[in-house]
């Protein structure tokens, strides 16, 4: 037994001028230490009580999986409820879990858990990794750091959703638990690496993504992780005060890993909590192509709350049935002349943006770049003539092949190939030659936005166009081969701004081509993971019938 006076150290220069004298007796109990500090002069407050706590626990190792042999209890009747916290583990009562693992390759893969610990999505490298004009990432895409697994149990404060899980704990017992425990952890070689994880360390900037969706988001007071990586090579270095590592590039990438995970993680739960307000399935990962579903919007949206000449912006309904023939015959749909003339403006707009962007990428690569820059202008313009600003009956295959023959040697100078499949009768529909210019063109420039996204992550580049006629509805699929649609909503991307991760976007083409379908009483769907494995936009529009 050692007994220590601190008092004894009050009159001394240095510690060890107090001798320490180690007595030894029999004892019945198991084998172990106790430490008992008493006749404090002054008594800990909570806040002290807590950073005791919190040593304690992680001199212990706090996760369920940890086998070290060791194990430490706090005995303090006066702060129950923080002993409690050391004493107790709460993992079981999560209510999302992410699990993301980084190869020895540099890609990453993530599964999302819910409550139940069944899987409710998976990730690939490409649903995970930023876009890499955007963040630290460079071709070929990959993360240069070492292998690593990043855990996350993400975990709701409140008793409802202790009480729909039926759990037998009380929900005011988690917070203290997570004070303790909270942030995300980092254990190099089995030992876990100060600062991160400690209070006040917040290396992932979970805080400050919370404050912005607070409802997706964890935060160091919700939720605990654990990043785990061996190093083999020694990329990670620890910094001269051993207190974390150098912010070299392997520790840059790292924690770029497990940013992008978090990322993915509250994408996908913003996904869900859309698709249940909807009412209908979410859309997953490319992987689970099988559970995609597409999202009908209503082509006559309720008027009120839109931007000026971008239409209505009502959300998304069910769409309509088809209409009956005989309001099918009725007379031509009135647009008027403004509306046609500020959707082929608009798209003449976004596609001089599309050309300044290609030249500054272009810079000195020579003629094939600038010839592809002046083409989009060149594109824009044709939608925008006078004669294609009026309403009439044309022949829908016609319409959307002179549009494709224009734009073909973009997507080709783009690597892309184009497939068409029109349908071998006249398609006849009431529109202008300008939205349909506009919807051709908007869609066109949204694939190869998606292509240059994924960069080399892809095999070959394709997109397919396809006419028909489909329960006495004109139909036109405009599918690709890209990444889908993985970071945004289905229901919000046709809204003006809404531009996911890519920065060339303009976020308003796909609320032209609502607006323009919309005036041809027409109604529009997009699977995110279509036929070719990419996005897949369906438009229905009214088939012109000649009158009797």
């Amino acid at each position: 037994m050692l007994v220590i006076d601190w008092s004894h150290y009050e009159s001394v220069t240095s510690v060890e001028d107090v001798e320490l004298a180690v007595s030894t007796r029999s004892t019945s109990k198991p084998p172990g230490t106790s430490l008992t500090v008493q006749r404090l002069m002054e008594g800990f407050d909570n806040e002290q009580m807590e950073r005791l706590a919190r040593a304690m626990r992680l001199l212990t190792g706090f996760f369920n999986d940890e086998d070290t042999g060791f194990a430490a209890t706090l005995i303090a009747p006066q702060f129950e409820r923080i002993s409690e916290a050391v004493n107790r583990g709460f993992f079981d009562e999560y209510e999302y879990k992410l699990e993301a693992h980084l190869d020895e390759q540099g890609y990453a893969s993530t599964v999302l858990y819910d409550w139940k610990g069944q899987v409710i999505r998976r990730g690939e490298h490409i649903d995970v990794v930023p876009d890499r004009r955007r963040d630290r990432l460079q071709s070929p895409l990959r993360y240069q750091a070492p292998p690593a697994t990043f855990e996350l149990w993400m975990f709701l404060l409140s008793k409802r959703a202790f009480d729909l899980r039926g759990s037998r704990r009380r929900y005011v017992e988690l917070r203290p638990w997570l004070a303790v425990v909270g942030g995300v952890h980092v254990f190099h070689r089995g030992l876990r690496v100060h600062p991160y994880g400690d209070q006040g360390s917040d290396w992932l900037d979970l805080n400050l993504l919370r404050s912005r969706s607070p409802e997706l988001r964890p935060s160091t007071n919700t939720s605990i992780g654990r990043l785990s990586v061996e190093d083999p090579d020694g990329l990670l270095l620890p910094k001269t005060d051993r207190m974390g590592f150098q912010e070299n590039a392997a520790f840059i990438e790292l924690r770029q890993f497990a940013k992008s995970a978090t990322d993915w993680a509250a994408r996908e739960r913003k996904r869900i909590r859309d698709r249940e307000q909807l009412g209908s399935p979410a859309p997953t990962s490319r992987t689970d192509k099988g559970l995609a579903s597409k999202q009908e919007t209503d082509p006559e949206e309720a008027v009120g709350g839109g931007s000026p000449g971008l239409g209505p912006q009502a959300e998304p309904s069910a769409p309509e049935p088809p209409l009956p023939k005989q309001r099918q015959r009725s007379a031509l749909p009135t647009v008027l002349p403004e509306r046609l003339a500020y959707r082929a403006l608009a798209t003449a707009g976004i596609l001089s943006v599309a050309s300044v962007r290609e030249s500054v990428a272009v810079g000195d690569a020579g003629s094939l770049g600038a010839d592809g820059a002046v083409e989009w202008v060149a594109l824009g313009a044709r939608a925008a003539r006078p004669d294609k600003l009026h309403v009439a009956v044309r022949d829908l295959n016609e319409a959307i092949g002179d549009a494709l023959s224009a734009v073909r040697g973009q997507l080709e100078r783009h690597g892309i190939s184009l497939t068409l499949d029109l349908c071998t009768e006249p398609v006849r529909v009431a529109a202008a030659a300008s939205d349909l210019e506009a919807i051709v063109f908007n869609l066109a420039l949204n694939a190869v936005q998606s292509f240059e996204r994924a960069g080399q992550m892809l095999g070959g580049r394709g997109v397919l166009v396809r006419t028909q006629v489909d329960g006495g509805l004109a139909v036109v699929d405009f599918s690709d081969s890209g990444a889908g649609v993985d970071d945004v909503d289905l229901g919000e991307m046709w809204r003006p701004g809404v531009v996911g991760r890519s920065p060339d976007s303009t976020g308003l083409g796909l609320t032209i081509v609502r607006d323009a379908i919309a005036d041809m009483r027409g109604t529009r769907s997009v699977d995110a993971y279509g036929e070719l494995g990419g996005a897949s936009f369906r438009i229905r529009l009214p088939l012109w019938l000649d009158k009797d």
